[in-house]
């Protein structure tokens, strides 16, 4: 437990399931306050309804990809809580295919959640974050992908949005150091959210063959992005700033080199 989370206000992006879920569920068991966003509200409800505490949460649906929709979840926060002090851009879209068949239209579609969306969470959670009592004002917690570091057939346009959202989290950390704002961002692995247990039941052998594959030999489960996000968010990581935080299992860790065993 994180004794200095209690009574914090925190926005998430795309906490109608995965990732996003856990962490509303991580960060409702240590005493904050939530704004909880998705462009599902029945996901974003059924998000809420495992809450500790869902009396201490609102829900706004919403496209993040409009800075419309940033500037109300900042705003939810200071009247839901009377303050803003963590923002988690989790939200992203992907779109699996080769550069050369990407549409301009699948390319900005990407492009608009992925990384417009957190640019706009960036921009309203240090607005208001600045005006919160010092020293520490806030922690911002982006969601990259280990696609961020390195090339990955058919989610080009997916890593691009993420290589470009780790430079975002660098600027935004030293722009706002001495004001007090952090911002980190945390590369997961292969995590087990709906969409990546979709993509790995398509594969041969389905889920159990496809996470055998990886260096811990099984999916991570979106709990362990939540813990990771916690830490962050509180004063034990006061001088971690435009860090990368690689949350894999040691995938990142080994080449591709062919295996021979």
């Amino acid at each position: 437990m994180y004794q200095d989370l209690q009574g914090k206000v925190a926005v998430i992006t795309g906490a109608g399931s995965g990732i996003g879920r856990a962490t509303a569920q991580r960060l409702s068991r240590e005493g904050c306050w939530l704004v909880l966003n998705d462009v599902s509200e029945e996901q974003a409800a059924a998000t809420r309804a495992t809450l500790n505490t869902p009396d201490r949460s609102v829900i706004l649906t919403g496209d993040i990809g409009d800075s419309a929709t940033a500037e109300r979840l900042a705003t939810l926060a200071v009247e839901a809580g009377e303050g803003l002090h963590i923002w988690v851009n989790n939200a992203a879209r992907s779109l699996f295919g080769p550069v050369v068949d990407c549409s301009n239209e699948d390319w900005e579609s990407v492009f608009r959640v992925t990384l417009d969306g957190a640019f706009y969470g960036v921009r309203s959670a240090v607005s208001v974050m600045r005006h919160n009592p010092g020293p520490q004002r806030g922690a911002i917690i982006n969601i990259a992908s280990g696609a961020a570091l390195a090339g990955e057939e058919g989610l080009g346009a997916y890593g691009a949005a993420k290589a470009a959202l780790v430079n975002l989290t660098r600027t935004t950390a030293v722009e706002n150091a001495r004001a007090g704002i952090r911002c980190n961002v945390i590369l997961p692995g292969p995590i087990a959210t709906p969409p990546m247990v979709a993509a790995a039941e398509q594969s041969p052998g389905g889920v159990e063959a496809w996470a055998a594959q990886t260096v811990p030999g099984r999916l991570g489960e979106p709990e362990e992005i939540a813990n990771a996000i916690c830490f962050l968010a509180s004063r034990q990581a006061d001088y971690i700033n435009g860090a990368l935080l690689c949350v894999d299992g040691g995938v990142s860790a080994r080449t591709n080199s062919p295996r021979f065993n």
